[in-house]
């Protein structure tokens, strides 16, 4: 069942087995999994199905640091979306900011989660092989192409073995023809469900605890037209981004005035993105001329692949792991052909056609920084509620990794014969790249509280029935889409309710 909080009356109040705050990639998949399994489920989520900016404004974010792209109906980003939509990294809508994803599904590597003595607080409290059994797990469910086995064809062993030769390594990512909305792929089954209930219109403001302030007893929910939903659970999952679930933690701060799950002053800590550079060239050399059709990005869908220095080289050179990866630009029409002779330069051709250059998506990992942080500004909402303050910051760390790799990227690219790179004037810079719009860290995992906000099931240090399912809990993220490893988590969050919890409890509805 699906309604508005307008359609619910003046000032109500909702009781199910879980609630689920947010409806994208992580709250759609839990919501709908645990309701299919029995348990009774509402999810709240602040927008709508259309997209409303009086409420997409509740996102208004403060910046001191580095700043984020913001919304621009000119920008060079998410061209295919609406004007209203270029450019925003964030998105209040029925199926969140899956609206305006791109697709690409990819796993995390065992370097990723394993820790790297030379990068602090770099290692994950869990092991890759649980988590490759979630990716394996969901890949089968949401019909996505096996990474594993395309790990091992033919060509891609050919190329990656031509790579090691030159100091490189490669990983592939699975595209879908049809970008996942969480909205489109779930919500029939949303509306059929007898388990399910989703509030819409409706922003989660406080999270109430009971005298012990162990357990959260209820969650605040308010429009903007001026009404309040109280909703009850069992259990409670913030499944918004990591800009949101940090807000909501410090703003619930009526009985612990550091707020929820902050004991260690720990939340909003730790944020990080991937800077990304997306105006570099790359000249196609034979490497890249032999296996151009698995370059290209159509017709989807397709795997692709990303460029990085080899696990022996970040270790030696004491790195992080950055990656590039190649659009082709294809030549216009007898111009191109007439330019590419003048030069002498060979044909580089794939499936679509010749190909005149590639351009080159840098994008860069971060240090797990503490001192990079969200926290509640001075200034308020549309709701009352105090906005965010971003000081998104880097370390020296940082910016001797990407002026390290730039030069051993360019110089391997060229060794080894995949091209020429060039950054043009403005090389990648972290002043002057942009953000991915992969907001993490805020909320991280750790085996103690002294280390993170959240546990190794992501239940929050300090309760007893919270939980953040998003990339807010990863206490690093490499350099690509987080988002797989979103879903695994949350996959992984539902089979541990589905043990924690037992099917009872008839929802309802109340006044108050």
């Amino acid at each position: 069942m699906i309604t508005d909080i307008l359609e619910l009356g003046e000032q109500l109040q909702l009781r199910a087995q879980v609630v689920v705050l947010g409806s994208g990639i992580a709250g759609a998949e839990l919501a709908t999994y645990l309701a299919r399994h029995g348990r009774e489920v509402i999810l709240v989520e602040s927008g709508r199905e259309q997209f409303e900016p009086s409420i997409q404004a509740l996102n208004d974010t403060v910046f001191i640091g580095k700043r984020h792209r913001e919304r621009n109906p000119n920008s060079y980003y998410h061209q295919y979306l609406p004007p209203e939509l270029r450019g925003v990294s964030r998105v209040r809508q029925f199926g969140g900011t899956s609206n305006i994803w791109t697709g690409k599904w990819k796993y995390l590597q065992p370097l990723d989660i394993e820790g790297r003595p030379w990068i602090a607080n770099s290692s994950w409290p869990i092991r890759f092989a649980e988590l490759l059994e979630y990716y394996r797990m969901l890949a089968k469910d949401y019909g996505f192409g096996d990474l594993e086995a395309e790990a091992v064809r033919p060509e891609i062993m050919a190329l990656r073995a031509k790579l090691t030769t030159g100091g490189l390594k490669m990983s592939s990512f699975y595209w879908e023809q049809t970008p996942t909305r969480t909205a489109n792929r779930f919500g029939d089954e949303m509306r059929r469900s007898q388990n399910l209930h989703v509030v819409l219109g409706a922003t989660a403001t406080e999270l109430r605890l009971d005298d012990s302030c162990q357990r959260v007893t209820a969650v605040v929910c308010r429009s903007l037209e001026g009404r309040e939903l109280i909703v009850e659970g069992k259990v409670v999952i913030i499944a918004t981004g990591a800009f949101e679930a940090a807000r909501l933690l410090l703003a619930s701060n009526r009985q612990l005035p550091n707020g929820i799950g902050n004991a260690y002053d720990l939340v909003g800590r730790f944020y990080s993105d991937h800077p990304k550079h997306a105006t570099g060239r790359l000249q196609a050399g034979p490497l890249t001329r032999q296996y151009a059709r698995e370059l290209q990005h159509n017709p989807r869908p397709r795997f692709g692949i990303c460029f990085a220095l080899d696990d022996a080289t970040q270790r030696e050179q004491k790195l992080l792991e950055h990656i590039v990866n190649l659009r082709p630009i294809y030549e216009i029409p007898i111009i191109g052909s007439v330019w590419r002779t003048l030069r002498g330069r060979p044909t580089c051709q794939d499936g679509n056609g010749r190909v005149a250059s590639y351009r080159v998506l840098f994008a860069t990992e971060q240090v797990p920084y503490k001192d990079s942080r969200v926290k509640l500004s001075t200034e308020y909402d549309a709701l009352g509620q105090r906005k965010l303050e971003v000081d998104w910051c880097f370390t020296d760390q940082d910016r001797y990794s990407l002026a390290k790799t730039l030069q051993l990227l360019t110089q391997r690219f060229a060794e080894v014969g995949l091209g020429t790179l060039d950054f043009g004037n403005k090389p990648p810079s972290l002043e002057t790249m942009t953000d991915a719009a992969h907001h993490m860290g805020t909320t991280r995992m750790a085996s103690h509280p002294a280390e993170g906000v959240v546990d190794t099931n992501c239940r929050v240090f300090g309760t007893d029935n919270l939980y953040v399912a998003s990339s807010a809990v990863f206490p690093i993220g490499s350099s690509y889409s987080p988002t797989f490893t979103i879903l695994a988590l949350a996959r992984r969050l539902g089979q541990h309710l589905l043990q924690t919890t037992s099917k009872s409890t008839t929802l309802y509805v109340s006044g108050k």
